[in-house]
């Protein structure tokens, strides 16, 4: 995975759906992203860099996005309301019962998520990775009780790391499908708010995989993801992608190594027609 979860932004990926299968059959390493030209909520014509690509291309592209929000366009995938938080807090609690200060969180394609901090702030221990500079800086800034001075910057293995001078946040600017094993069994939650649907469906088996192998046995994972109205005529399409929990739990998914526990509903209302933002609460076998 190579960018945060939503930065696709919402766009139609029909127009390409007849080219995949021309488009795969290079033979060099690739990756999806979204679709072809895709108008923005202000009516201007916005460009996603709609091709197959490899991990530099796709890394600057994702610069370019977050340049473009940074410049106060689109948007895209965020959620600022409080009261949004407070609901999504709600459904994590009640699922991650123990103690905040022995919970470590990941937060995986969290782009500059508020809710990261909100975990910190409560005394949860939180890391989170994003290809993007740009992402991680922004997530960095959230921590309103920090200065410049709190954060110190380490490079291992093709990975920029940024630790929180209190122990108790790290985020790491890097690929989420490389293997680490220093997150091996490190995590008793995982905090997934659009990452998995936004995945293209060849990268699925690897990003749970990874998670899996972070999560120890009994950990929760709270996720959230879009359900289409339409979902069974568009369910192929995205990302985003429409998402219910059968989908979640194929077992090239989550269903190998995780045991679903509930489905959660709508967990807050969406600003956009015919799209709801539903919870699924999973646990790790």
């Amino acid at each position: 995975i190579y960018s945060t979860s939503n930065s696709f932004g919402y766009c139609d990926m029909r127009p390409l759906i007849k080219i995949i299968p021309t488009l795969t059959s290079c033979t060099a390493p690739l990756a999806f992203v979204a679709s072809t030209h895709c108008f923005n909520t202000l009516g201007k014509l916005h460009n996603t860099n709609s091709y197959f690509t490899s991990a530099p291309k796709l890394k600057m592209g994702w610069s370019d996005t977050w340049s473009d929000i940074l410049a106060g366009g689109n948007q895209r995938w965020k959620v600022t309301d409080e009261e949004a938080h407070k609901k999504a807090l709600s459904h994590f609690q009640r699922f991650v019962q123990t103690d905040p200060s022995e919970t470590h969180v990941l937060c995986p394609l969290a782009g500059d998520d508020p809710f990261v901090y909100l975990l910190f702030s409560l005394g949860y221990s939180v890391s989170a990775i994003d290809l993007v500079p740009e992402a991680v800086e922004e997530l960095r800034k959230t921590f309103k009780c920090s200065s410049k001075e709190d954060w110190s910057m380490e490079e291992s293995s093709n990975t920029v790391i940024w630790k929180h001078s209190s122990g108790r946040a790290t985020f790491l600017v890097g690929d989420a499908l490389q293997k680490r094993p220093e997150l091996v069994g490190k995590f008793d939650a995982v905090y997934d708010k659009d990452s998995f649907g936004a995945l293209p469906k060849n990268l699925r088996d690897g990003f749970c995989s990874r998670i899996a192998e972070y999560t120890k046995k009994g950990g929760i994972i709270y996720l959230e993801c879009k359900l289409k109205e339409n979902h069974e005529e568009v369910i192929d399409v995205g990302p985003p992608f429409s998402l219910k929990g059968e989908n979640l739990m194929e077992d090239t998914s989550y269903g190998a190594n995780f045991e679903y526990l509930e489905e959660l509903g709508t967990v807050y209302p969406l600003s956009r027609p015919g799209m709801n933002q539903t919870g699924h609460v999973m646990r790790r076998k």
